[in-house]
């Protein structure tokens, strides 16, 4: 079946509206991580990601995108290419993927400029979630289907690629490489396929006890750099109480080791080297702060 939600705008405003709930918990202040930045983007945004301490692209609802080159102390508007932007990529400055409502795809290859419109993904609702290994291969996926958008001609044309076995609610994505591509799951199951999607290894972040990944887009981000080494930078909710953290691996997603982080429950990007993590605060999210890893 058809995995169904409810509009990205209506489900953020009921999960910020919901303050006893994203109000109670925060990352620990003993937290290795360095805030590089804190910045107020002046209006709502659903994706926020930096390249590096300097260079971020931001949407806001109405379908504008913005760039900054100075962490995020002022934004220039680049252009609009569609409603309520969501997915967002970035390989290196000058290669940008978005993908919004109504699956547009845009590209943009002098550093947010100016932006290509190259395709339509064969779906007319949200696409939540793009990665990129470079100009030619590419992953799509939405929150309302359970399949996989694939392309290997720089998002001209689109195939399809059913979601892994047991997977639930997507709450991020990675293609590593051409062929590895990474999947989570709001219950914390990593699924990791290493033939373009074909088969799949499935992994767990062994999340304790009642803890979940929220059913809220970017929740979690998620980056490998190699076949071993990983992260995922997230926000965990259980029983009306939040935690927000990095977890790492070096075995592939065999076992995990813990870093706090010190920001309350939001929206989370990580740069493609998993060094600079950018956070949408949930309950002010025109907050944005850029993180960087110890």
């Amino acid at each position: 079946m058809p995995l169904r939600r409810q509009p990205i705008v209506t489900l953020l405003l009921g999960m910020i509206l919901t303050s006893s709930l994203w109000g109670c918990a925060s990352g620990s202040a003993g937290s290795s991580w360095q805030v590089l930045s804190e910045a107020d983007f002046g209006q709502p945004t659903l994706s926020t990601m930096f390249l590096d301490a300097a260079f971020g692209v931001t949407t806001d609802l109405g379908g504008g995108i913005h760039y900054t080159e100075d962490s995020g102390m002022s934004w220039t508007r680049a252009g609009v290419a569609g409603r309520s932007r969501v997915a967002l990529e970035i390989v290196d400055a000058d290669l940008i993927w978005h993908i919004g409502y109504g699956g547009a795809v845009h590209r943009s290859t002098d550093r947010a400029r100016t932006w290509e419109y190259l395709s339509s993904l064969p779906h007319t609702g949200h696409i939540e979630y793009v990665s990129f290994a470079d100009a030619a291969y590419g992953w799509a996926v939405s929150t309302e289907m359970d399949e996989i958008f694939t392309t290997d001609d720089g998002a001209r044309t689109w195939k399809r690629l059913p979601f892994p076995e047991g997977m639930l609610r997507p709450a991020a994505l990675h293609l590593q490489t051409s062929r590895t591509g990474l999947l989570l799951d709001v219950a914390g199951n990593l699924f990791i396929s290493r033939n373009g999607g074909e088969t799949w290894e499935q992994r767990s972040l062994s999340l304790e006890d009642d803890w979940t990944i929220p059913d809220l887009n970017h929740s979690a981000a998620l980056r490998f750099s190699d076949d071993d080494h990983g992260l995922v930078a997230v926000s965990l909710l259980a029983e009306g109480q939040t935690r927000t953290l990095v977890l790492r691996t070096a075995d592939g997603g065999l076992t995990w080791t813990e870093e706090s982080l010190p920001v309350p429950a939001g929206m989370f990007h990580l740069s493609r080297d998993g060094v600079y993590l950018t956070h949408v605060d949930l309950r002010d999210h025109g907050q944005i702060t850029l993180l960087r890893a110890p």
